[in-house]
C-alpha cells in the first residue's frame, strides 16, 4: 500500500503543478479535483471494452461472456476508483498528521502545509477529517457540503455511468449495466474511513469524468443487426467460424439508372438461409433472383396536361406504339366485398369442367396466377396455384384463404373458392390447390409511374389513405400483407387504388416465415426489420406502404435501386440511408416518419389514414376521389 500511497501522491504533485496555485481552496484541493476526472474515465473504459467485445459476440452472454462483462464493471467501476480513493486519502492524512509522505518532497510538503483561503492549511482542508465525520449534523455548514459532495455528486455520477453502460448495451441483454452503477454507489460507504475534503473533490471530478464519458461511449457503437440475429440465432443454424451473411458489410452505391430494366414479376420472395457462407449463398441468391428484377427508375415523361385528361380512356391503360389505346391488363384486385363466400369444391353443370383457363398473369414466389373462365360463377376469374404439389404448399395456400377471407374491406382482393386442382379437368395444367380470386381491369401503380410518370401529391395522398385502410382492416383480423410494392397496388378504370395479392400473407398466430434466418419479400421494399429476419408487424406493412408510395412520387425504391439480392438485402437490413424521397412533395415528412429504422416510432397506419384524409380535405379535394384527379405538385 506505501508503494501505492506514493504513486499517487507522485501523480496529484504533477497535476498541482498544472493548477494556479492561488484558486481558493488552493492549487492541491483542484488537483485532486483533475485526478477525479481520470477516476471518473475508469469506467469508460469498462464501458468500451463491453461495446467492443459485443461488436464481436452479439447479444447472447454465456457463462464465460457474462463473467466477463459483469468483472469489467466491477474492476473499472468499483476496485480500481476504490483503491485511488484509498490511496489518495492516505496521502492527505499522512500529510495532516505532519508525517512524511513518500512521493512528496520537502519543499511540496511545505506548500501542501500553506493556506491560500479561509479553507486553512491545504493538508487540513483534504486530509483533517473522514467521510463519516463530515455527517455531523450539529456543524450546519459541513453537513451540507458532505450531502452535496459525499453523497449528491456520486449519485449523479452513478446515473451517467449506468447512462454509458446503457449505451453500450443497445440491442441486447441490459442486466450487466447494474455492474457498473452499483459498484459507484457502493463507493460512497467503502470510502466512508477516507478523508472527507480528499474524497469530496475526488468525487467532483469523478462527476465531470463519467459526464465526458457517455459521449466516448456513444463513439464506441453497438453490434451490427446482422451480428445480433446470428447470436440469437439456434446453435445448429449460425454460420462457421469466419462466414459472413448476407446482412453483413457496406451497403452498394446505387447503380446508374440504365442498369434497370421494366420488370414485369408480380411478386417476388426471398426465401434463402442467410447463414450460409458468403460465396456461396451469393450464387444460390443470384440463381433464384435471376428472373427479378427492381422496380425501375422512372424516366420523366413531359405533360400538356393533368393525369385526368383523356377520360376516354381506363386508368393507366397502355398505349400501342402508333399511339392508339390498347385493351387493359386484367390484374387480380379487390372491388366492395360484402360478405366472406363459402369455400366450396368445383362444378359447373354435371360432367363439364368449371374453370377454362385463358392465359397466364404472372408467377412469382411461391404461385402461378392465371386468367380463367369460371361457369360456375359466369365471369372470368383469377387462379392462384402452387408451384409445387406437396403438404407444406397445401397448408400455406389454404392458410392463405382463410387469412384472405377472413378480410372484409373494399380495397383487398377478394377470394371466391378454395379447391384442389385435381376436383376440376379444367385445371389439368395446375397442381395442389387453387385459390379462385376475382379480378379488375386495371394497371399496377408501377406499371402506371412507368407509362405515365410520377404522380402528384393529390394522387399519392388518395392512394395511401386507400391503402392504408385496406392494410389496416387486414391487421385487424391477425392478416399481415408482407409483400406491399408498387406491382401490389392495382388502380381501376374508375381511378380506384385496390391492394392485391396479398400472396405472402400470414394469420399472426401462424409460424413466421423468417425463421431461421430466412427472408420472404421484395428487397427494395422491405422493412430493416424484416430484412434482419424479425416477425413483420403492421409497422412493416406500414413501412412497404410508405416505400411504395415514395416510389409513385419518385420513380425510385427510397433506398435506391440495387441489382442484385444480395447487395438490396445489405441496404434493407443495415437501415440504409433514404435517398430518393420526393424533395418537394408535401408527405415528405409523414413519409420520413412512417419509414423510421425503429419501428415502435411509426405512427399507426389509422393515423397515416387520418392524416391524409384531413390533408385532402384542406386542400379540396375529395379523400375518396380518384387519384386522376389534383395538380401535379412540383
Amino acid at each position: 500500500m506505501d508503494g501505492l500511497t506514493a504513486l499517487f501522491a507522485q501523480l496529484i504533485a504533477g497535476l498541482r503543478a498544472l493548477v494556479p496555485p492561488d484558486i481558493c481552496p488552493g492549487g492541491w484541493p483542484w488537483a485532486v479535483s483533475a485526478l477525479g476526472v481520470a477516476v471518473g474515465l475508469l469506467p469508460t473504459a469498462g464501458v468500451v471494452a463491453v461495446a467492443v467485445m459485443r461488436k464481436r459476440i452479439g447479444s447472447r452472454y454465456g457463462l464465460g461472456e457474462s463473467t466477463v462483462l459483469a468483472g469489467s464493471g466491477l474492476l473499472t467501476a468499483g476496485l480500481l476508483p476504490l483503491l485511488a480513493f484509498t490511496a489518495t486519502g492516505q496521502v492527505f492524512r499522512l500529510a495532516a498528521a505532519g508525517s512524511r509522505v513518500g512521493g512528496l518532497t520537502s519543499a511540496e510538503l511545505r506548500d501542501l502545509g500553506s493556506a491560500v483561503c479561509i479553507a486553512g492549511p491545504q493538508s487540513s482542508y483534504l486530509g483533517g477529517y473522514s467521510v463519516a465525520d463530515a455527517f455531523d449534523v450539529s456543524k450546519p455548514i459541513e453537513f451540507g457540503l458532505a450531502v452535496v459532495l459525499l453523497a449528491g455528486f456520486p449519485l449523479v455520477a452513478s446515473m451517467f455511468v449506468a447512462a454509458q453502460a446503457r449505451l453500450a448495451l443497445r440491442r441486447g441483454p441490459r442486466w450487466p449495466s447494474k455492474f457498473f452503477w452499483l459498484p459507484v454507489l457502493a463507493l460512497v460507504v467503502l470510502t466512508a474511513g477516507t478523508p472527507a475534503g480528499a474524497s469530496g473533490h475526488l468525487w467532483l471530478g469523478f462527476t465531470v469524468g463519467a459526464f465526458l464519458g457517455i459521449f466516448v461511449a456513444l463513439v464506441a457503437g453497438v453490434p451490427s443487426r446482422e451480428v445480433v440475429r446470428r447470436s440469437l440465432a439456434p446453435p445448429d443454424a449460425r454460420p462457421a467460424p469466419g462466414s459472413r451473411q448476407v446482412a453483413a458489410g457496406p451497403v452498394r452505391t446505387p447503380p446508374h439508372p440504365s442498369q434497370f430494366q421494366p420488370s414485369h414479376a408480380s411478386r417476388i420472395a426471398v426465401a434463402e438461409p442467410i447463414a450460409q457462407p458468403q460465396a456461396k449463398l451469393s450464387e444460390r441468391l443470384a440463381e433464384r433472383f435471376a428472373a427479378r428484377q427492381a422496380e425501375p427508375p422512372v424516366v420523366p415523361i413531359p405533360r400538356a396536361a393533368p393525369l385526368d385528361r383523356g377520360p376516354q380512356a381506363p386508368v393507366g391503360a397502355p398505349r400501342s406504339r402508333s399511339g392508339g389505346m390498347q385493351p387493359p391488363t386484367l390484374v387480380a384486385a379487390a372491388p366492395p366485398f360484402p360478405g366472406a363466400p363459402p369455400l366450396a369444391g368445383a362444378g359447373g353443370s354435371a360432367g363439364a369442367p368449371r374453370f377454362r383457363l385463358v392465359r397466364r398473369l404472372g408467377s412469382g414466389g411461391f404461385g402461378r396466377v392465371w386468367l380463367a373462365e369460371d361457369a360456375r360463377l359466369g365471369h372470368p376469374v383469377a387462379l392462384k396455384a402452387a408451384h409445387a404439389p406437396d403438404a407444406e404448399t397445401e397448408q400455406r395456400i389454404q392458410r392463405e384463404a382463410r387469412a384472405l377471407a377472413a378480410v372484409r374491406h373494399p380495397h383487398c382482393v377478394r377470394i371466391h373458392d378454395l379447391v384442389p386442382a385435381a376436383s376440376d379437368p379444367g385445371l389439368a395444367e395446375l397442381d395442389g390447390m387453387v385459390i379462385v380470386m376475382e379480378y379488375v381491369e386495371g394497371s399496377s401503380l408501377g406499371e402506371l409511374v412507368r407509362q405515365r410518370g410520377t404522380l402528384d401529391d393529390v394522387a399519392a395522398a388518395r392512394i395511401w389513405a386507400g391503402a392504408a385502410g385496406a392494410l389496416d382492416a387486414a391487421h385487424a383480423r391477425g392478416v399481415m400483407h408482407r409483400d406491399v410494392k408498387p406491382g401490389n397496388v392495382v388502380v381501376d378504370p374508375g381511378g380506384l387504388a385496390h391492394l392485391i395479392d396479398f400472396g405472402i400473407a400470414r394469420k399472426t398466430g401462424d409460424a413466421t416465415m423468417t425463421m431461421a434466418g430466412f427472408v420472404l419479400g421484395t428487397p427494395d421494399f422491405l422493412a430493416p426489420e424484416v430484412a434482419c429476419g424479425e416477425r413483420a408487424t403492421p409497422a412493416s406493412d406500414s413501412w412497404q406502404l410508405a416505400a411504395t408510395i415514395s416510389y409513385s412520387l419518385t420513380g425510385h425504391p427510397p433506398r435506391g435501386g440495387h441489382p442484385d439480392a444480395v447487395s438490396g438485402l445489405r441496404a434493407a437490413a443495415s437501415g440504409a440511408p433514404l435517398t430518393q424521397l420526393p424533395k418537394r412533395s408535401a408527405h415528405l415528412a409523414l413519409l420520413h416518419a412512417a419509414m423510421d429504422n425503429d419501428p415502435t416510432r411509426r405512427p399507426p397506419l389509422r393515423s397515416v389514414h387520418r392524416a391524409l384524409e384531413d390533408w385532402l380535405r384542406r386542400n379540396d379535394a375529395r379523400p375518396d376521389g380518384p387519384m386522376t384527379a389534383g395538380t401535379r405538385g412540383r
